[in-house]
């Protein structure tokens, strides 16, 4: 499998950063049009999973206030609602008023409710679908939930995966086959959303794909998606780490794939990293650094990656969309003919 340049800091306790409506107002050039409005960074969602190894709920949206409960990676809280708070990052005062006490927003993944998803038999030669349920694990063999030579990795909401096949497990319940490029596995099937091809469908496709750019500003910390000089999608991002840098410049969309596992580092270092599911990936450059989405943290607005993009879900897959070359259903990648037939992207710092 290919070693990507990325990786993912574990985070302890309360780190933070800004909301995707947050002050940061990004540079616009004279001829451009106004850009569409940042989305929140909470939308409404009832639900939050915690992503960083422990989490502090605490009695007042403060790093002062007291603390309730200790919450570690994967509890679920529910959102009563958002509030404004203490500043832990310069550019975020966002918390969530939780039904364990408040939480600070950027170490929470938004969730709507997740309901058990009918299995389905007719797959033929596949199907893509992501994990609505705030985690599920995989395992070599169906039905053996809790037994560690079986167990494969623990898979997050929102990640994607390729499924080809139904099956009835070891427990009686029904698991899917799962397919990566290089390894097959099963996953409880009620917890996995098909993904129709008509949600995967190409994003304006009248528009001439020579007229179609993204632009990302380090220093503001976004990205802005151009049909000729108009603006059509905006969004806060977190870009590579000052020792991993996204790499500015002028680069094209060279290889897009629906799913990715992408793996780094040692599993001994602080800094290795295992992320299966990561969806709707589009590599930039061959140095592997790519617009993705992330269901690790939701710290938008500040560097976190080793020099990818890293969008929400939502986000990464309109990208995923509207960017050429035109993906597949089927593929579990594509790459452009001619190299600078993909959507150009280009980088400031």
């Amino acid at each position: 499998m290919t070693i990507h340049r990325r990786t993912i800091l574990k985070s302890i306790g309360l780190i933070g950063l800004a909301a995707a409506g947050s002050r940061l107002t990004p540079r616009l050039h004279a001829e451009d049009a106004p850009i569409p409005p940042f989305p929140p960074r909470w939308n409404g969602q009832p639900l939050g999973r915690v992503t960083s190894a422990y989490m502090n709920a605490r009695v007042e949206p403060s790093t002062q206030a007291a603390i309730l409960e200790e919450l570690h990676e994967d509890d679920v809280v529910r959102v009563r609602r958002v509030v404004s708070g203490e500043t832990v990052w310069w550019n975020n005062d966002m918390w969530l008023e939780t039904d364990r006490g408040y939480l600070y927003a950027s170490f929470v993944q938004p969730m709507w409710y997740h309901l058990p998803n009918p299995p389905r038999a007719d797959l033929g030669e596949g199907r893509w679908a992501e994990v609505t349920v705030p985690y599920t694990d995989a395992y070599w063999d169906p039905g053996s939930r809790g037994d560690q030579d079986s167990f494969v990795s623990r898979m997050r909401y929102g990640s994607v995966h390729r499924i080809i096949g139904l099956v009835r497990g070891r427990d009686g319940k029904s698991w899917y086959k799962v397919k990566e490029l290089y390894q097959a596995y099963f996953m409880r099937a009620t917890h996995l959303r098909i993904i129709p091809p008509e949600d995967l469908t190409p994003l304006s496709p009248d528009v001439d794909p020579r007229d179609k750019r993204i632009e990302i500003n380090l220093s503001d910390q976004t990205l802005i998606a151009y049909e000729g000089n108009t603006p059509v999608f905006a969004h806060h991002i977190s870009s590579g780490l000052p020792d991993y840098p996204t790499p500015d410049g002028v680069h094209y969309v060279v290889d897009k794939r629906p799913s990715e596992r992408m793996v780094g580092g040692s599993a001994a270092s602080d800094e290795g990293y295992d992320l299966p599911g990561v969806p709707f990936v589009c590599y930039f450059t061959w140095e592997w650094a790519a617009t993705h989405g992330c269901y690790w943290h939701n710290d938008w607005g500040r560097p976190r990656s080793h020099g990818c993009v890293n969008l929400p879900a939502y986000a990464a897959r309109w990208i995923w969309r509207w960017t050429t070359p035109v993906a597949d259903y089927d593929s579990f990648y594509v790459r452009p003919a001619n190299a600078l037939d993909g959507t150009k992207v280009i980088v400031r710092a």
